[in-house]
C-alpha cells in the first residue's frame, strides 16, 4: 500500500497557452512554503521546469506528475510560467575522460557562495578543472574548495581553494537568519537547515534552551529569530566559532542568545536546567549525554544527533534508555530520523528524546 498522495495528470500538461502550462500544485500558505519547497526538492518532487507563483495568502508549489509524499496541503491545477533551464550538471563542462566522468560527485556542500567539494585521493589534482565548472554552471558562486577531510579536536575542515576568489568566509542565508561563516575556521552542516527549521518550530514560549555545541549559532539564532524562547545558551569550544557566533547574534538582532566558549561538558552546570537541549556533535555527542541528562527538566527534550551505521541506531538509541534508567532516569525516544547518507553504510541520525519520570 502506498503512503504517498497520487497525483491526477493535469488536463492539459502539455498544451502551453501561451507561454504558461497547467500545472498541478500544492497550494502552500506563506509561512510554510519555503520549507516545503525545500522538503519537496529534496524528494525530487518539485517541478523546477515551472515558476512558482503567489495566490493571495499562499504559494502555488508545481510539483512532478506522479506520486509525492502527502504533506497535507490542497493539491490544485493552475497556469504556471514555464522556466528555461540552464545547464546544471557541471560533470557535463569538465573535460576528462570518460571512465573519470563517471567518479565525478554528484553532490556538493553550498555555504553562502563557497561550493565544498571532496573527490577521492587518484582524482585531487582534477580539482581546478572541476571547480573551474561549478563556477559556471552556478553564476552564484565565487569560490569552490576542495575538502581535504578534518583536522584537529575541533573537526573544522582542511579546505584548499582550487577554484574562484581565494576566501572561504560567507554568508549564508536560511529561512531569514544570516551567518557569516568560515567553513575552514569553524564546523558548519549547511544541509541540517530543515532540522534548525523543525527544532524551532518546536519551542514553546519562554523555554531555556541550551545549546552545548552551537558552532556559529546556526540552531540558537534560528530558535531566537522564529520562536519565543525565554534564553538560548549557545556554548562552543572553538573560539572563532564563538567570535563568529557573536557577529550572527548582531546581525540578525537577537537578543535572548547567550554566547558562551568552552568545553560544555563543564559550562552546562554553570547555565539554568534546561527545557530543551541541543546535541549537534554527531561524532561525539554520546559521550556528553549522562551530564546533559542531568541538566535537563522534567518533561523536557534532548535533540540527539549521531553518526552511525544504518543498523546500528536502534541498539544505540535502547542503550541510552537503558543507561538513563540507571541513572534513575525514565526517558523515551519521541522520534528518530535518518538525516542524510554520511558513507555507504553510516547515516547521521536525529533523536528527539524525552525525559518523562525519575525512576
Amino acid at each position: 500500500m502506498s503512503s504517498g498522495l497520487d497525483i491526477p495528470k493535469p488536463t492539459n500538461i502539455n498544451s502551453p497557452i501561451g507561454n504558461t502550462v497547467r500545472t498541478i500544485c500544492l497550494k502552500v500558505p506563506r509561512g510554510e512554503a519555503e520549507f516545503t519547497r525545500k522538503k519537496l526538492l529534496s524528494l525530487g518532487a518539485l517541478d523546477i521546469s515551472r515558476r512558482i507563483r503567489g495566490e493571495g495568502d499562499f504559494i502555488l508549489l508545481p510539483i512532478m506528475e506522479g506520486e509525492v509524499p502527502d504533506l497535507g496541503f490542497e493539491v490544485v491545477e493552475r497556469d504556471l510560467q514555464e522556466r528555461e533551464l540552464a545547464e546544471t550538471d557541471y560533470r557535463a563542462l569538465v573535460d576528462v575522460p570518460p571512465e573519470l566522468r563517471e567518479r565525478l560527485p554528484v553532490s556538493f556542500d553550498i555555504i553562502g557562495d563557497v561550493a565544498i567539494v571532496r573527490l577521492d585521493d587518484d582524482m585531487v589534482d582534477l580539482g581546478p578543472k572541476i571547480g573551474e565548472a561549478l563556477l559556471r554552471t552556478f553564476p552564484r558562486l565565487r569560490t569552490v574548495a576542495l575538502d581535504r577531510g578534518v583536522k584537529g579536536e575541533l573537526r573544522v575542515r582542511d579546505l584548499e581553494v582550487v577554484a574562484g576568489e581565494n576566501r572561504t568566509e560567507t554568508v549564508h542565508t536560511e529561512y531569514g537568519i544570516r551567518l557569516l561563516i568560515d567553513p575552514a575556521k569553524v564546523y558548519f552542516n549547511p544541509r541540517l537547515s530543515n532540522e534548525r527549521w523543525r527544532i524551532a518550530s518546536l519551542v514553546r514560549e519562554g523555554e531555556t534552551v541550551v545549546d552545548m555545541f552551537a558552532g556559529v549559532g546556526p540552531f540558537s539564532i534560528m530558535i531566537a529569530k522564529h520562536a519565543q524562547p525565554g534564553t538560548v545558551y549557545a556554548m562552543d569550544l572553538n573560539h572563532d566559532a564563538v567570535e563568529y557566533m557573536r557577529e550572527n547574534i548582531r546581525m540578525n538582532k537577537v537578543t535572548n542568545v547567550v554566547p558562551i566558549e568552552g568545553d560544555s561538558r563543564q559550562l552546562v552546570f554553570d547555565v539554568p536546567c534546561a527545557d530543551r537541549i541541543i546535541m549537534n556533535l554527531p561524532h561525539s555527542a554520546r559521550d556528553f549525554f549522562a551530564d546533559a541528562l542531568t541538566r535537563l527538566k522534567l518533561g523536557g527534550i534532548i535533540h540527539f544527533y549521531t553518526i552511525c551505521e544504518r543498523e546500528d541506531i536502534g541498539p544505540i538509541l535502547d542503550r541510552m534508555v537503558t543507561e538513563a534508567a540507571g541513572m534513575g532516569v525514565l526517558i523515551t525516544i519521541l522520534r528518530e530520523e535518518e538525516l542524510k547518507t554520511y558513507s555507504p553504510s553510516m547515516s547521521v541520525f536525529s533523536a528527539d528524546i524525552g525525559l518523562v519520570d525519575w525512576c
